[in-house]
């Protein structure tokens, strides 16, 4: 709770006390960076009638889905009453608004409340005291009564469309100008890009929705930018696009994107809906399609067909866990929070989805990142939960970040620590700011790259060290949380020559795969002195495990190697090949 000491002496006359202060909830800066703001916006509207006396809560939510699930959904607005409790989305949105026109706004909301005004009369005056300090001296003559009745009912629950001639019919109102006509039914489209009914958009998918037929079991995920990556006029099929409130369009096969769009091409269903803050696009494609896109995504679509499917498989196994939900309706972000989706992906990286092993390994520990940097962290370390161990990792050359410095200021420091809370869960990682903490890394490492850049503290693996100025040295190894399968180090072992599984192998310690073609399954076996493969042709039929003989084999280097216990067959499907891989040590 802040004082808000300055106000009380302005305006308090005598003894009497001034208003009574507001708690603030939900964002830690919130006070700081609001209560001035507040204070001016409070005296600035005292004309507009008296304060009420009971406690209010200011709510600053970290993300607009918690804002939108608190009011409902606001259309449009940054800002809304529910109770006594005034909700206002992130800050990082507010930066953008003019606050003091919006604080003003919702105040003389709450002046008014209980003055038993009708919804468009009591907007009204809330618009008028955004840029006037006292009431006119007289209110222009009301709306006739049907029209008032149509205002009310566009404030209430109207569509965007609505709003927007409601809002604007109040601004001309307040100027006594002649109101504009309430929006008719638009009438039919003639044009190929019909404008689709939002019952259309929520219809349950069918198979006709994309070019090749659903797989059966095969399920469709639906993938979201979300309108501060796109741009107000986006240029789709080669048509320019202008953002208007209420457009809607949705598209069927491969839709193509213009310069300035963060994604180049789509295969699926295609949905663009403006909503308050910009364009909102929705990919809806089978699972599988979603898992070729975001390996090109992260690795490109030159990588090596070997690192795509390990990959793929990694994003298969964690597409079958509570990853997947970690956002609204199970829908899935194309940003690294998920996975990189920048163009529906081509038919070499869809084979190698389709050729992916299929990762024995519990759901929750199946990540990757994009660079270990020579150390590997497991789950447990990074978020106090999952394996508690890790296999190791190297170093990979030519990795640019196998090793970084970085030095955040003091400022940066102080904000770190009013934005993170101190405590670990068992096992989790965690880093001293000077005499405060321990607070975990990965909660700073994400608050850093929020406030101030995601190339600010690049990974979990590193060390700190508190300067005497208050800043703090950084030093440490790799791109992104340090566990599961490093991409940087699935590349190079694939250009190596390496199939995915041994890249598998090596990223989680030799977890268990199956291999689809033949159905057999086996674990590609821990080496001892290294891992003997030898390779035979299909030929259209598979002819069953390939016979070693159990004294030794002779491999090309020339040496001599014996079975360190009966030989374990284990098929390996990599294109038309079959793999067996034993354990084996150099004979004595």
């Amino acid at each position: 709770m802040i004082l808000w000491p300055t106000l009380a002496l302005a305006l308090a006359p005598g003894p009497a006390s001034g208003p009574p202060p507001p708690v603030f909830q939900g964002d830690p800066d919130a006070p700081l960076r609001l209560e001035a703001a507040l204070e001016a916006a409070w005296r600035g509207t005292e004309a507009f009638g008296p304060w009420p006396v009971r406690p209010w809560t200011v709510r600053v939510h970290l993300d607009d889905a918690a804002f939108d699930r608190a009011t409902g959904g606001f259309p449009g607005r940054d800002a809304a009453w529910v109770g006594d409790t005034l909700h206002l989305r992130p800050l990082e949105r507010l930066r953008r608004r003019d606050l003091d026109r919006l604080l003003r706004h919702e105040l003389v909301h709450r002046r008014l409340d209980g003055q038993g005004l009708r919804p468009w009369a009591e907007e009204a005056r809330c618009l008028w005291a955004e840029t006037h300090l006292r009431p006119p001296e007289a209110w222009p003559p009301a709306p006739e009564a049907a029209l008032q009745h149509r205002l009310d009912r566009a404030l209430r629950a109207g569509t965007p469309r609505l709003q927007a001639w409601a809002y604007g019919a109040l601004r001309a109102w307040l100027d006594r100008k002649p109101l504009p006509p309430a929006p008719l039914p638009p009438p039919p489209a003639r044009d190929p890009w019909r404008p689709v009914a939002d019952s259309k958009l929520r219809r349950p998918l069918a198979a006709s929705d994309f070019r090749r037929p659903l797989v059966p079991q095969i399920p469709a995920v639906t993938v979201v930018w979300p309108p501060e990556r796109l741009p107000r006029v986006l240029r789709v099929q080669g048509r320019d696009q202008v953002w208007r409130p209420g457009a809607a369009w949705t598209f069927h096969g491969e839709v193509t994107f213009g310069e300035g769009a963060p994604v180049a091409r789509l295969e699926g269903r295609v949905e663009l809906r403006a909503v308050a803050e910009g364009w909102r696009l929705a990919w809806t494609a089978p699972e599988t399609d979603w898992v070729a896109a975001a390996v090109e995504g992260e690795l490109g679509a030159e990588a090596p067909i070997e690192a795509k499917r390990a990959l793929a498989a990694v994003l298969i196994r964690w597409s079958m866990g509570p990853g997947r939900h970690r956002h609204v309706r199970g829908e899935r972000c194309p940003l690294t929070h998920c996975a990189v989706v920048r163009c529906s992906a081509g038919p070499e990286t869809q084979e190698a989805v389709r050729r992916a092993p299929a990762l024995r390994l519990d759901p929750e520990g199946a990540f990757f990142c994009g660079s270990k940097g020579g150390v590997a962290l497991s789950p447990r370390q990074v978020w106090g939960r999952g394996a508690a161990s890790a296999p190791p990792a190297e170093a990979i050359p030519g990795d640019r970040w196998a090793a970084w410095e970085r030095t955040l200021s003091p400022d940066q420091v102080a904000h770190l620590k009013r934005a993170v809370r101190p405590g670990l869960r068992p096992g989790q990682r965690g880093l001293r700011l000077g005499p405060s903490g321990p607070y975990p890394v990965e909660a700073l490492r994400l608050a850093a790259g929020r406030a101030f850049g995601w190339t600010i503290w690049p990974s979990n693996a590193c060390t700190a060290e508190p300067q005497p100025d208050g800043s703090l040295r950084l030093t440490g190894h790799g791109w992104g949380h340090n566990t599961g399968l490093c991409l940087a180090t699935a590349l190079h072992r694939a250009r190596q020559g390496q199939p995915a599984e041994a890249i598998l192998a090596e990223a989680f310690g030799g977890a268990s795969m199956s291999y689809r073609d033949g159905g057999v399954t086996g674990a590609p076996v821990r080496v001892g002195g290294g891992t003997l493969r030898k390779s035979g042709r299909l030929g259209g039929q598979d002819p069953g495990p390939m016979e070693i003989a159990a004294s030794g084999v002779q491999a090309g280097d020339g040496k001599t190697y014996r079975a360190v216990r009966p030989i374990q067959h284990v098929q390996m499907e990599s294109g038309r090949e079959l793999h067996v891989t034993v354990r084996y040590e150099v004979a004595p």
